[in-house]
């Protein structure tokens, strides 16, 4: 027997078990689905659930093509693994001394597995997931090709180009075996790993820049939420959309509120789960963020441990002192709050009071927690019997877990509404005037407890929302968020009452201005009995399409 027809059978075994593992490859996503549907409860930790309400107005082409892609794709799926087995096949009667055989079947096997990711790909493409779906995990991995899962797809192309040079080598003659080199193989082998140390220690020690800031001398990047998502605006340029910062988990990626921490460019973040959807099941997180001078942001450690419901608020003392609010949804009637909580991270302590205490016509939103001194925190809340929403002052030193027992600073009209914010370093605060009677004059006033009444009107919005708005670190400066696509409308026909304006705004007021400033036209109060406006300086720094709804700055 020849030394090649000896050899032929050991090539014909390397090359056919490449196949055959590139084809159990392509097979184990068809085992997954047959397992799923004989045996839920394998894979029922696997399962994801997903849901939204959009209007379709996607063009009819676009449409049309994902139909037909679909439908390529769904036949190109199932024949990948079945033309595997057929080139297998072939090679073990035919590929025995037949290069061709081997170029061929390789050229066809590759050739399906890179068309099934071109559909994959063209198809996510075509049909991303929509940003404010609600989804058991985050809605943007669905839009995602990570690298791992390119690998994994591109995996049994890999092995077949293995099979195939395996099947096509020439049968080696007797020689003499010459000593491998090791020593070069070594020191090349310290040299890369000496390398790749340095410049990951390079990275990890280059400092990033410094934050930011405005020539007037507030920060340059303002850390906002965006519907579910975190983001950072830039204040400066004033235009483009915000820049998205990553979730830190595929299932805790519904960020709900956002505050300033004690150091500049740094800041917390709360972020929950989509639960059911609404109240049931939800669980917050805490976790510190970075913004650095060019406007990159990123996760830093978790603070606290994991907190049922959701986390509609925090607040940070000059000291450091982490506060929240969180509610919780009723175990059997999901679309309703159960209770109200507002704890200190650090003290592990809590108080609360039953029911929802938020902003809003639903009473679920924020309550506007923030810190007065250091002791006391200052929410929105409505206690019991009272027949209007108060603003409330809780001794965090006060014995006692009844968050109804805070005292009352100001009193808010029966249809009126509104959350506040005290200006650091003095008794006022910034307060907004919403509810049901400012559906069209909404307007943020200057208020002293002591005085129980506005003393001027800061800033109205006009035609537009008030959607969020927050001070900086002096409270000298105003940052708010307005919403020009509230839903109103005016005329005959019907009109957007704020015309041409950009669907969403911020704006910056100066709360003391220095002598000689321009300011705006003065204005008269809209209705007898309103704030007096104190024309305070406001410039707009940002427009978009993205809506702003809370701020850290």
């Amino acid at each position: 027997m020849s030394l090649h027809a000896a050899v032929l059978p050991v090539r014909q075994s390397y090359s056919l078990f490449w196949w055959w593992s590139a084809a159990l490859l392509t097979v184990w996503e068809f085992v997954l689905k047959w397992l799923a549907l004989l045996v839920p409860s394998v894979l029922a930790s696997e399962s994801v659930m997903c849901g939204w309400t959009t209007y379709d107005d996607e063009p009819a082409w676009k449409e049309e093509l994902t139909a037909r892609l679909w439908q390529i794709d769904v036949f190109v799926s199932p024949a990948i693994p079945v033309t595997m087995v057929l080139c297998i096949w072939l090679i073990a009667r035919r590929g025995a001394g037949r290069p061709r055989v081997h170029k061929w079947t390789a050229f066809t096997g590759v050739s399906l597995v890179c068309l099934d990711y071109g559909l994959t790909r063209a198809l996510a493409l075509l049909n991303q997931m929509p940003e404010e779906a609600t989804c058991s995990v985050d809605p943007a991995t669905f839009n995602a090709f990570p690298l791992e899962y390119v690998c994994w797809i591109f995996a049994p192309a890999v092995f077949i180009m293995i099979g195939a040079w395996a099947g096509m080598r020439a049968p080696n003659r007797p020689a003499r075996r010459r000593p491998l080199p090791w020593r070069p193989i070594a020191l090349v082998a310290v040299v890369t790993a000496l390398l790749v140390a340095v410049g990951v220690v390079i990275v990890r020690l280059t400092p990033k820049p410094p934050p930011a800031v405005a020539v007037d001398g507030t920060p340059h990047h303002a850390l906002v939420l965006t519907g579910h998502r975190l983001a950072v605006l830039d204040l400066v340029e004033g235009g483009g959309e915000p820049d998205r910062v990553d979730a830190p988990d595929d299932r805790f990626y519904q960020f709900t509120a956002v505050v300033r921490d004690t150091a500049p460019g740094r800041y917390l973040a709360a972020v929950s789960t989509a639960g059911n959807g609404a109240w049931g099941d939800r669980s917050s997180r805490i976790y510190r963020i970075a913004v650095h001078g060019d406007g990159g942001a990123e996760i830093g450690e978790r603070v606290g441990g994991a907190y049922e419901g959701i986390i509609k608020d925090l607040a940070v003392s000059t000291q450091g002192r982490i506060a929240y609010s969180r509610a919780v949804g009723k175990r059997d009637e999901f679309l309703e709050i159960d209770r109200t909580f507002v704890g200190l991270v650090d003290d592990h302590r809590e108080w609360s009071a039953a029911g929802s205490q938020g902003l809003g016509t639903f009473r679920d939103g924020g309550l506007g927690l923030h810190w007065r001194d250091p002791d006391t925190l200052v929410f929105r809340a409505i206690p019991p019997k009272a027949d209007s929403p108060r603003l409330v002052a809780l001794d965090t030193r006060r014995p006692g877990t009844d968050l109804s027992a805070a005292r009352t600073l100001l009193t808010m009209g029966v249809l009126a509404d509104g959350t506040a914010l005290t200006v650091p370093g003095e008794t006022r605060m910034v307060m907004s005037q919403v509810g049901v009677e400012r559906i069209w004059d909404q307007q943020l006033v200057v208020v002293d407890p002591a005085e129980k009444k506005p003393i001027g009107s800061a800033f109205a919005p006009g035609c537009g929302n008030l959607a969020a708005f927050t001070l900086d670190r002096s409270g000298r400066h105003l940052l708010v968020s307005v919403d020009n696509k509230a839903g109103h409308f005016v005329g005959d026909p019907p009109e957007p009452a704020c015309g041409n304006a950009p669907p969403y705004q911020v704006f910056r007021v100066d709360l003391r201005p220095p002598a000689g400033t321009p300011r705006p036209t003065p204005r008269a109060a809209s209705y007898p009995g309103d704030a007096t406006p104190l024309n305070l300086p406001q410039t707009p720094v940002w427009s978009g399409k993205s809506s702003v709804y809370g701020i850290a700055w």
